[in-house]
C-alpha cells in the first residue's frame, strides 16, 4: 500500500524536490559569483549539463528547416543567452530574494505582450492581476533600493537588469511557439540549450582562454554540479515529467513556490535584509502572477468562413 501511495504521489514529490533545488539555486549562484567571474561560471555551468541533457533527449532530436533554424538562433540569442547574461549581472548587484521575485513575473510579461499582439482575450481579472503584479514589483525594487532613488544604486540597477532579462524571455516564449508547434518542445529545448552553451562560451571567451586550474577553486565545483546537473538537467527532466503526469495547470502552481523558497534561503543562509515593503511587494507580485495565470485565455483562431 505504501509503494502504491508513493507511486501515486511521485509527481508531487518530484516537483516539491525540484522547487527546493530551484529555490536554493539562487543562493548557490550568488555564493559562486561572489568570488568568481560570473561570465565564466555561467558558461561552465551550461556546458556541464549539455552532454547529459543531450543523451537524455537524443530521441527527440530533429533537424530544423533553414528558416526555422535561423529564427530560433536569433530568438535564442536574445531570449535565452540575453536572459542569462542579464540574470547573472542582475543577481550580482541585487539580492537573491529580489531576483527570484522578479523572474517570477515572466507569465505577466508574457500576458502583456500577448495582449499587445492580440493573442489573448482581454479579461478584467487578468488586467487586475497585471496591475497588482506591477505594483508589487515596484514595492520589491523600491523596498530594497532605499529611500534615495538613484540609478547608481546597485539594487535598482540589478533589479532593472533582471526585469529586462525576464521581458526578453517572454518575447522568446511567444515568438518561438510556432517552431515548438512544428518540431515539439523537447527538440526545440535541445537546440536552444546548445545555442545558449555556444553563445555563452563565445561571450566568456577572453575569460575562458585565460582560465587556469588555479583559477578554478575546488569550492566552485559543488556549485557547478548543483547548477549544471541538479538545477539544470534535473529540473529539465522533472519539469517535463510533471507536465506529463500533472498537466500544465497543476505543474505551474508548484512553480509559484520557487520565489518563497529563494527568499527563505536568502534570509536564512545569506542573511539578506527583509523589509515590510519587500514582504508586501513579494506578496502582491505572487498574487498578481496567480491571477494572471488563472485568467489568461487564448483568443480563438479567426475563421475564413462568413
Amino acid at each position: 500500500m505504501t509503494r502504491i501511495a508513493f507511486k501515486r504521489y511521485l509527481p508531487e514529490i518530484s516537483m516539491g524536490l525540484i522547487i527546493l533545488i530551484w529555490g536554493f539555486h539562487f543562493i548557490v549562484i550568488k555564493d559562486a559569483i561572489s568570488g568568481f567571474d560570473s561570465r565564466t561560471y555561467n558558461s561552465i555551468r551550461f556546458a556541464v549539463g549539455a552532454p547529459i541533457l543531450s543523451l537524455l533527449g537524443l530521441r527527440y532530436w530533429r533537424r530544423l528547416a533553414w528558416r526555422d533554424g535561423v529564427r530560433l538562433l536569433l530568438l535564442s540569442l536574445m531570449g535565452q543567452t540575453g536572459y542569462q547574461v542579464l540574470f547573472m549581472q542582475g543577481l550580482s548587484l541585487t539580492t537573491s530574494t529580489n531576483t527570484a521575485l522578479l523572474t517570477a513575473t515572466l507569465p505577466v510579461w508574457t500576458a502583456v505582450l500577448s495582449i499587445v499582439l492580440g493573442l489573448v482575450r482581454i479579461h478584467r481579472l487578468m488586467i487586475l492581476g497585471v496591475i497588482i503584479t506591477f505594483g508589487g514589483v515596484a514595492l520589491v525594487v523600491l523596498g530594497q533600493s532605499g529611500s534615495r532613488l538613484s540609478l547608481s544604486h546597485d539594487d535598482l540597477i540589478g533589479s532593472g537588469l533582471v526585469l529586462l532579462g525576464t521581458l526578453l524571455s517572454a518575447v522568446f516564449n511567444l515568438y518561438s511557439k510556432p517552431i515548438v508547434d512544428r518540431y515539439g518542445g523537447m527538440a526545440v529545448a535541445l537546440w536552444t540549450y546548445w545555442i545558449t552553451v555556444v553563445s555563452l562560451a563565445v561571450y566568456a571567451l577572453p575569460q575562458l582562454v585565460a582560465l587556469s586550474a588555479d583559477d578554478l577553486p575546488l569550492r566552485i565545483w559543488p556549485n557547478l554540479f548543483y547548477s549544471g546537473v541538479l538545477a539544470g538537467v534535473g529540473g529539465y527532466v522533472v519539469w517535463n515529467y510533471a507536465l506529463r503526469e500533472l498537466g500544465p495547470s497543476r505543474a505551474v502552481n508548484y512553480y509559484n513556490f520557487t520565489p518563497l523558497v529563494a527568499a527563505f534561503a536568502g534570509v536564512i543562509v545569506l542573511g539578506e535584509p527583509i523589509t515590510a515593503g519587500l514582504m508586501l511587494g513579494g506578496t502582491l507580485t505572487l498574487l498578481g502572477v496567480v491571477i494572471v495565470r488563472r485568467n489568461l485565455y487564448l483568443r480563438p483562431p479567426r475563421s475564413d468562413s462568413p
